[in-house]
This record gives structure tokens, sequence and C-alpha cells, in this order.
């Protein structure tokens, strides 16, 4: 799997795709700028034209020499089957913008170590979430938490017309902590608030 671009200008690009995860996420805009006579380094985050179809492709470095570039999806397995040239380089991610929040994309040496660690974290949190989610849900479903929620902010619910029907969201202050997305009957509630809400008051 890649990670792909969309271009909306020539400075301004949207990445798609789970390959990068979790560095990058669907929908992160990328702030990307030319190497020029900067060194292609192993660990950059680059932007390229996949070789083999016609769109492009954000991954990192994994081996360079002085005409050969090989890359690899932060969440692939498998090094790209591709061998790069510099000039198939469009730039070098420097960083993302996510949910208004910039965020530095590191390369080089930094890249190497942090890309990684990113992957690594999320695995155990995956890991840890599939032991836990059995007893998180039966916590939940006891109600035993709910009488702690005074003791929280109060919530509050907006509701949207959407073109699929109305869509609701819970808010604790000003925290939007639950939705119930147009056309569904059940609640998304972000961990660990499903503990303190009763979901059977929530609006159907």
């Amino acid at each position: 799997m890649t990670g792909e671009l969309e271009t909306m200008a020539p400075s301004d690009m949207n990445y798609t795709g789970p390959s990068m995860n979790p560095t990058l996420k669907a929908g992160d805009g990328l702030s990307v700028i030319p190497y020029g006579n900067r060194k292609i380094r192993i660990g950059d985050v680059i932007v390229f034209r996949d070789p083999t179809r016609n769109h492009n492709v954000v991954h990192r470095i994994v081996a360079v020499d002085s005409q050969n570039i090989r890359t690899k999806g932060d969440n692939n397995t498998n090094i790209d089957p591709w061998v790069l040239r510099p000039d198939d380089i469009i730039g070098c991610v420097v960083s993302a913008q996510r949910k208004n929040k910039s965020t530095t994309i590191h390369g080089g040496t930094w890249g190497r170590i942090f890309a990684p660690a990113l992957w690594t974290i999320k695995q155990v949190n995956l890991t840890v979430s599939r032991i836990l989610h059995p007893i998180y849900h039966m916590l939940a479903g006891s109600g035993f938490f709910i009488k702690f929620i005074r003791f929280f902010p109060k919530t509050h619910f907006l509701s949207f017309n959407r073109p699929g029907g109305t869509e609701f969201q819970l808010l604790m202050g000003n925290r939007v902590i639950g939705r119930r997305l147009s056309g569904k009957d059940h609640w998304q509630i972000t961990r660990p608030f499903r503990l303190f809400v009763d979901e059977d008051s929530l609006p159907k």
C-alpha cells in the first residue's frame, strides 16, 4: 500500500492512504520543500512520482547512495519495489498540519529513530486495547462510574443537519466526547468517557 497525495495547489498537498501511519494520517496537509543542494538522507520523508502509476507518493527513504534511492512506508513491511533517482524526488516533507496543529516531520537520523518508535507505540496500544477492550465494555455496561459524572464539566448536545439526517455531538465542557452520525443508531464515545455516560439517556 502507498501513501498518496492529493495536490490542491503547488504548495498545498493533502496526504491520503494508510502506508505512513502513524507518522501521517489521511487528511494531513503537508509542507514540502525541494531539496535543492541539500543532502538526501536515509530517514527523510519524501514526495515522489510513482514510477508505475500516475500519482505522487509519500514514503520514507530507507537506503541511498550516489544514484539509487529506496523507500518504504512507515506502516509497510516491505521496501518499495522501485528504485528512485534524485530527479524523481519532488521534495522533502518537513511538517504536517492536522486539526489546526502543525507537527514537525523528522528526517535523517531523527527520522530513523522516530518512525520505528511511533510504530512500536502504536502496536503496543493496539495490543493493550485488545486485552482491555472486554473489561472496559464490561465496566461501561455496569454503570458503576456514571455517578462520578458530577465531578466532570457539564455535558451538553449539539445537533447538525446533514444530507443523511441529523448528526448529534456530545460535549463535556468544550470537548467533543461522542458522536452519533446521521443515519446511524449508535453513539461513538471516546474512551474513557463511555464509563461515565448513560448511553440509554442519549438522543436516538
